[in-house]
């Protein structure tokens, strides 16, 4: 494998050479969406592609330029955000993938940056590229990859959006982008039974907030408590995402 592992940085020819040794793409999938007083709009775009190239580092794949628009009409009520609609979406992400399918990527990963809400679209993606158009498939939601760990590190109680878990992969992936002094804790009420307000609450059936809803939960734009975040704890959930998906990159390229 090349040192340079990004295809945007690749001529076509350095491109063909290297799909002779690897036919694994990750495609980094966020949103640019408001996060609140202390955290930037890009976070969900950025951090998939970190782990994305710590993925490329540690084995054999390629990393495509970031999806960087997502499905986030219930934050259209702070400025910044940027949502496109579901079908749209889905029609999009899967048009790329199909197109690299067809110079020889066989392996395709969607690095979900914009987890929990973005979820539904994406299995919908993966399901018909391996159904329909034959290709291996996988969606990556981040928050599944590091739940466990999170579970043993956390400090909040509450840690929805832009809050503990987003805060601390900031502060471990691009610390000059985060603000702590701005940082402020909101709190959310007691939940529908299976609605938890929480990224790794009991969220067991489906749902989505409006804007006029989100607007109601939270002031500031952030859900839940970023104030305890650390760059440890952020570490921690890196590595945990990193080595999954790398084992995964592997397995796919073993077989």
């Amino acid at each position: 494998m090349p040192s340079n592992y990004g295809i945007a940085d690749l001529t076509w020819r350095e491109l063909e050479a290297t799909i002779d040794e690897t036919s694994t793409l990750l495609l980094p999938v966020g949103s640019t969406e408001q996060h609140g007083h202390h955290l930037p709009l890009g976070v969900d775009t950025y951090v998939p592609e970190a782990i994305a190239d710590r993925v490329a580092e540690r084995s054999s794949c390629l990393v495509a330029p970031s999806i960087p628009y997502g499905v986030s009409p219930h934050h259209t009520f702070k400025p910044g955000t940027v949502t496109v609609g579901s079908e749209t979406f889905r029609r999009y992400v899967r048009d790329v993938c199909t197109s690299v399918g067809e110079w020889g990527i066989e392996n395709v990963l969607l690095l979900n940056g914009h987890y929990l809400v973005q979820d539904p679209e994406l299995e919908i993606v993966v399901r018909d590229l391996r159904v329909e158009d034959g290709m291996r498939a996988f969606h990556v939601p981040l928050v599944d990859l590091f739940d466990d760990v999170a579970r043993e590190v956390r400090e909040s109680e509450l840690s929805f959006h832009a809050s503990e878990f987003e805060t601390s992969l900031m502060l471990a992936l691009f610390p000059d982008l985060v603000h702590m002094d701005r940082a402020e804790a909101t709190t959310a009420p007691d939940a529908l039974p299976l609605t938890d307000y929480d990224a790794l609450g009991e969220n067991r059936v489906g749902w989505a907030l409006s804007a006029e809803e989100m607007a109601d939960l939270t002031p500031t734009g952030n859900l839940g408590d970023p104030t305890g975040a650390t760059v440890e704890t952020g570490e921690r959930l890196v590595e945990a995402v990193v080595s999954r998906t790398a084992a995964l990159v592997d397995a796919l390229e073993g077989s």
